[in-house]
């Protein structure tokens, strides 16, 4: 008995959205966010062995400014992920068009979760190697002032576990000053999903079967009908392995309708057929019950460690005794594996087994 192993790895982009999310200053007064990009899309694929290349990228960063008339002057910021799932991320700021000063270019401001962060407090540090921040100055008091055009260039390492989502965002820690409407201040803050890069991240999927073909190995010696107790199962320890970034589908069919036969059998005939059960997906097929089986599964993860294991086993309804001799009697099972742009009420599916 052997299986056919058609187990797609796929990647499917539902709808592109340009990222224009903003967050809110908790206590501070000042800072910045993102308002809006001029660059595409572009997708990644954590399965994409290459990653996602250096990958320019235009953003205009607002200054935020208080409501009692004071300007944010200078902000200092670095950007963090919101856990590890992004650790070896890049961002690096090449270039800015500001009505003021700027420093910190070429530097990598994105920091790991393990990265022991940046001094950017006060406002009159300064970025380096050592210590790495982008620096904005304005110098204006208006309007058109509050807007500062930064060049990007974004690198994601391959097989960065995070979910599939129309686009990337990571927090940005800060420090900041003010001038105008009375004294000047030096604050800190953080903002959640300050800066967002049109990086959509794919709901890709890998998939492969682990194990041997579920086999019984020697059954003319079995009675007919079954008395073996226990029946002869096939080895239980074979399972389809996915890595996803977000839901998937999983079906399965039996080419015969869960009965053996040799190639030139004909499964009309009862001794030239061997009747056996399949789990699979906490479901039980037979050859009285031969319909698909079906289930949304959500979200396996992208590291091997987050894998999902959706066991097989196969079991004996039919000894081969009076049976016609005949070698190679088998069955061809197909599992097909889809990924989900829109799931409908997805279930963990990874160790499920029978009913």
């Amino acid at each position: 008995m052997t299986i056919e192993r058609i187990l797609k790895r796929t990647a499917v982009g539902g709808a592109m959205f340009a990222a224009a999310l903003t967050g809110t200053a908790h206590a501070a007064t000042c800072g910045i966010i993102s308002s809006g990009t001029t660059s595409a899309t572009v997708n990644y694929d954590p399965f994409n062995p290459t990653g996602l290349g250096a990958t320019p990228i235009t953003l205009r960063l607002q200054r935020v400014n208080g409501s009692g008339g004071e300007k944010t002057n200078i902000v200092n910021f670095y950007l963090r992920a919101h856990d590890s799932n992004a650790n070896g991320t890049v961002v690096v700021a090449n270039s800015v068009i500001v009505d003021g000063n700027f420093s910190g270019t070429g530097l990598d401001v994105f920091y790991d979760s393990t990265e022991t962060p940046p001094v950017v407090a006060p406002t009159s540090v300064d970025p380096s190697g050592g210590n790495k921040f982008l620096k904005i100055a304005f110098t204006g008091n208006n309007a058109a002032s509050d807007i500062a055009t930064v060049n990007f260039t974004v690198q994601l390492p391959p097989n960065l576990d995070l979910t599939n989502s129309p686009n990337l965002s990571f927090d940005a820690i800060f420090a900041c000053s003010t001038t105008g409407s009375g004294s000047p201040t030096q604050q800190t803050g953080q903002i959640t999903n300050a800066i967002t890069f049109p990086i959509k991240v794919l709901n890709a999927l890998q998939a492969s079967y682990v194990g041997s073909d579920l086999a019984f190995g020697e059954i003319g010696n079995i009675a007919n009908p079954l008395v073996v107790t226990p029946p002869s199962t096939s080895a239980v320890n074979n399972y389809v392995r996915v890595r996803s970034s977000g839901a998937y589908k999983v079906e399965l069919t039996s080419a015969n309708g869960y009965r053996l036969t040799y190639p030139t059998g004909n499964l009309a005939v009862a001794n030239q057929r061997v009747n056996y059960q399949l789990e699979f997906l906490g479901t039980s097929r037979t050859e009285s019950n031969p319909a698909l089986i079906s289930k949304t599964c959500t979200r396996a993860g992208v590291p091997a460690g987050e894998e999902d294991k959706l066991y097989i086993r196969a079991t004996l309804r039919e000894g081969g005794q009076g049976k016609l001799v005949a070698p190679d009697y088998k069955d061809t099972l197909t599992v097909t594996i889809s990924p989900l742009a829109v799931p409908v009420a997805p279930v963990p599916c990874s160790g499920l087994l029978g009913p």
